[in-house]
């Protein structure tokens, strides 16, 4: 129960990084998905500012790829964690802003055997800081641009 409450609270997260009247366009996985991101995005008129909202895995590239075919011109990319759906943590995609994460906020819940698993998979991401393995798998992508 716990678990929907904090997706229900973090699902309007995504509007801390857009402005206000911005459209949300949720990127589905397969091609079906793609194709239909690009047929709403291209439906707004020129200048609208759009948010891409694309689960992981391989969300990076999903989302660029819907944004060059839809003429969205890119102005931010974050990485969303636990999901873009419901983010908790929105941490631009560059190299500074993810080790301050890493650094300071990444943690696991640390319970049973999962949890240790976890704690081993935090422990490999502090020392190595592998931003764009985190990104392609298991990070959602939240991505903000105009439509051109």
């Amino acid at each position: 129960m716990a678990a929907a409450l904090e997706s229900r609270r973090w699902s309007g997260n995504w509007r801390a990084v857009s402005e206000e009247g911005s459209a949300r366009i949720d990127v589905a996985r397969g091609r079906s998905g793609r194709r239909a991101a690009v047929a709403d995005a291209r439906m707004l008129p020129p200048g609208t500012e759009i948010v891409l909202v694309v689960p992981a895995p391989g969300s990076t590239r999903r989302a660029r790829t819907v944004a060059a075919a839809a003429g969205v011109d890119i102005s931010r990319e974050y990485l969303a964690l636990p999901s873009a759906q419901a983010p908790a943590y929105l941490i631009e995609n560059a190299a500074g802003p993810f080790r301050v994460f890493v650094d300071n906020v990444l943690g696991s819940p640390s319970h049973g055997a999962l949890g240790r698993l976890q704690d081993v998979a935090v422990g490999v991401i502090r020392r190595l800081r592998p931003r764009r393995l985190v990104g392609m798998l298991g990070a959602g992508s939240v991505v903000v641009g105009r439509r051109t």
